[in-house]
């Protein structure tokens, strides 16, 4: 008699169905979430994919508009953003002697990375219109927007944690030294921007702040 008949199997590791699976698990907290990745190094390329895409049609579209040192500099600095997280953990993998476990640790990173965005503009219409009405006239759209960008930076940072410990099979604070070095990082990155020619600064772009001279 055949065993098994009628049993669901649920969609393959790495496919488009596993990956939503495994993000909409893994951003509600939820450890087996992370079996829905693959664990090989295509699965890595092509989780990473995307984004290298996403900044290559940016860069395109940014250079075409307006091919100035300052916008060279932007795009240097989102490529190093983009690229950071991996090499970061790859060597903190290594250090911990979690090697075999990071192609799939960090291909779930790479997409629960996109399930941030996903939250961000699902709760910027609801949420933004609710909070701007409630705070105080003159500063509900600025209270909404500092709001909304807090709770997305604190889940994310919980998320980039979350996947980490889970993935890595890593205690809480090392997840925790995880997601600060990468942060300290984007911070030196950042930084260096500033610092260096033509003196680009990131956060005035994240804030959406004008330039001092402009003011």
């Amino acid at each position: 008699m055949m065993q098994g008949r009628g049993v669901k199997q649920g969609p393959l590791p790495g496919s488009p169905g596993a990956i939503f699976r495994g993000m909409a698990l893994l951003g509600r907290g939820r450890r087996d979430g992370m079996n829905c990745f693959g664990a090989t190094a295509d699965s890595v390329l092509t989780a990473l994919a995307p984004r290298v895409a996403l900044w290559l049609v940016g860069s395109l579209l940014t250079l075409a508009h307006a091919p100035t040192a300052i916008n060279g500099t932007k795009i240097l600095l989102s490529l190093c953003l983009v690229l950071a997280p991996t090499l970061v953990t790859h060597q903190l993998a290594q250090l911990w002697g979690r090697q075999a476990l990071w192609p799939r640790y960090i291909t779930a990173a790479l997409w629960c990375d996109w399930l941030v965005l996903f939250i961000m503009l699902g709760t910027v219409a609801v949420l933004g219109t609710v909070l701007g009405m409630a705070l105080p006239r003159g500063i509900g759209a600025i209270g909404a927007g500092v709001i909304l960008n807090g709770v997305v930076i604190v889940y994310n940072l919980w998320l980039t944690w979350f996947v980490a410990r889970v993935g890595l099979a890593l205690g809480a604070w090392r997840a925790v030294l995880l997601v600060l070095a990468i942060v300290a990082v984007f911070l030196a990155l950042s930084e260096l921007s500033v610092v260096l020619p033509p003196h680009y600064a990131p956060w005035q772009d994240f804030l959406a702040m004008p330039p001092p001279e402009s003011r």
